[in-house]
């Protein structure tokens, strides 16, 4: 069908492209959750054609009485006219802790939202969609997207390491078995924190009376570890994990001394020299020679790009919010954390509340307001009713979250290593973007490595992208190729 241009409260303008899709709206004023809507369309993936249906739903979690606690919204997308059974099944979450999973739906998703030319967004087919490899499941944890607590004073039973955890779990056993899917090869791919997510999550399922197998588990410029975890890794210096990505960025913006290089193989051998020689400097401490440390500066001037009497200065460790604002200085402007290509003015980032003072977020990327493009998404194209609004990012969950996990601290790469010890079919792959400053991607790297994980059952790559691989159009077209080659080889 044609979309046509239209107008939002507020004079936002929508620049609306053909797609395909077939609308059929539903709702009713059911008092625990909107009744589900369905649109139907085609895309073209994978080197075919694909009829899909997509379900946008709010499924209805119990508390420990038994009766309604809150519901967990989730867009499922179904291939049609293949067999369910053997068709893999795939669940998505974005991170925060507290928020929505709305960039893996955007970077995965038949149908997602663009820049239109001047002002506003447009609808557009997705090229780089997953859906002719495997079902897709977007999921939004606890009070986060149009999730909601039917009960006052729940949250903290949602809030949580465990607390998210068994919400999800719970959350998946349901859908499988509503839509009659416990056969289906299954997936977890976790953005962020949801790398703590989706590993609490398989191992609690894993220990249920029926166990939940997951066929594979896809981490995306994860967290590795709850609070407390002890590193795994010997180089745990956080400057030392920082470098390899600081250099891909200094490169990136002409302030390298190692102009030419390829940024993620010049990253790889900043790696190497963090990890050696400036890891060894650096535990020297106060007992560093003066030549040494001439000559570490020396080298961090070429990776990094700021001046050698600045760098020693700091005692050779530049953290990562000076770092951010001092590669630009002489343009009084900072780089983005969550993607170091990025940057904007002082004067502009100076003024906005975390994380939206990070030039590489969505206010400085995008023409219009994600928010009320997704909310535009859910209310006119899908039909769905929602009873409250869309919550992008919950400063209040992401403030509130429990960080204390039962039974001690937990390192993630080491909950994985035990689930694949007792699965010899489980499979672990590792998406890392070199400009990514917001997790440096040396961090999960050396862990996972450091975990020793079955080495034809384990695999990582290094995208040319930042935290968000999938809202990069170079990294979701190489993350999405990956991706679908992992789910096809189960």
């Amino acid at each position: 069908m044609r979309l046509t241009r239209r107008a939002l409260t507020g004079g936002l303008t929508l620049g609306l492209a053909t797609t395909s899709l077939a609308v059929g709206r539903a709702w009713s004023a059911e008092p625990l959750a909107p009744e589900p809507a369905v649109i139907r369309g085609e895309a073209k993936a994978g080197g075919r054609t694909v009829a899909y249906r997509a379900v946008a739903a709010e499924t209805v979690l119990p508390g420990p009485d038994g009766a309604p606690e809150a519901t967990l919204f989730s867009t499922a997308y179904f291939a049609e006219g293949e067999d369910a059974a053997a068709r893999p099944v795939t669940f998505f979450f974005n991170g925060g802790p507290g928020a929505a999973t709305i960039d893996l739906r955007e970077g995965l998703a038949p149908v997602h939202t663009r820049n239109a030319a001047g002002r506003g967004f447009r609808l557009a087919d997705n090229p780089d969609t997953l859906i002719d490899a495997s079902d897709l499941v977007f999921v939004d944890p606890g009070g986060i997207g149009y999730s909601r607590f039917l009960k006052p004073g729940v949250a903290a039973r949602y809030w949580g390491v465990d607390e998210d955890a068994r919400a999800v779990a719970d959350f998946i056993a349901i859908w499988l078995k509503a839509n009659g899917r416990e056969a289906s090869p299954k997936y977890l791919v976790g953005e962020s924190y949801a790398g703590i997510r989706v590993g609490m999550v398989a191992e609690r399922m894993a220990r249920l009376p029926e166990p939940v197998r997951f066929d594979g588990v896809v981490l995306v410029s994860p967290s590795t570890g709850t609070r407390g975890a002890k590193d795994l890794a010997a180089a745990a210096d956080p400057a030392v994990r920082a470098l390899p990505s600081q250099a891909a960025t200094a490169l990136y913006y002409g302030k390298s001394a190692h102009a030419g290089a390829e940024p993620a193989v010049l990253a790889e051998a900043a790696r190497g020299w963090a990890e050696g020689d400036y890891a060894r400097a650096l535990a020297k401490g106060e007992t560093i020679s003066p030549a040494l440390s001439a000559k570490v500066a020396r080298e961090l001037s070429g990776y990094l790009g700021l001046p050698e009497a600045q760098i020693l200065a700091a005692d050779l460790r530049i953290p990562m919010d000076r770092f951010i604002r001092e590669l630009l200085a002489e343009r009084e402007a900072r780089i983005g954390l969550s993607d170091a290509r990025a940057h904007a003015p002082y004067f502009v980032t100076d003024v906005q509340r975390p994380p939206y003072d990070d030039p590489s977020t969505s206010p400085y990327t995008l023409t219009y307001n994600l928010t009320e493009a997704v909310e535009h998404l859910y209310r006119q194209v899908f039909g769905y009713r929602p009873l409250g609004p869309y919550v992008r990012l919950s400063y209040e969950a992401n403030g509130g979250w429990n960080h204390e996990v039962e039974g001690g601290p937990r390192a993630m790469p080491l909950v994985f290593k035990e689930l694949m010890a007792a699965d010899p079919d489980l499979r672990v792959s590792l998406m890392l973007g070199c400009y990514d400053l917001n997790i440096p991607y040396a961090g999960p790297l050396n862990e996972y490595l450091a975990a020793d994980l079955p080495s034809d059952r384990f695999a990582h790559r290094l995208f040319e992208a930042g935290h968000s691989i999938f809202s990069d159009p170079v990294g979701r077209r190489q993350a999405s190729a990956d991706l679908r080659t992992f789910v096809q080889a189960g």
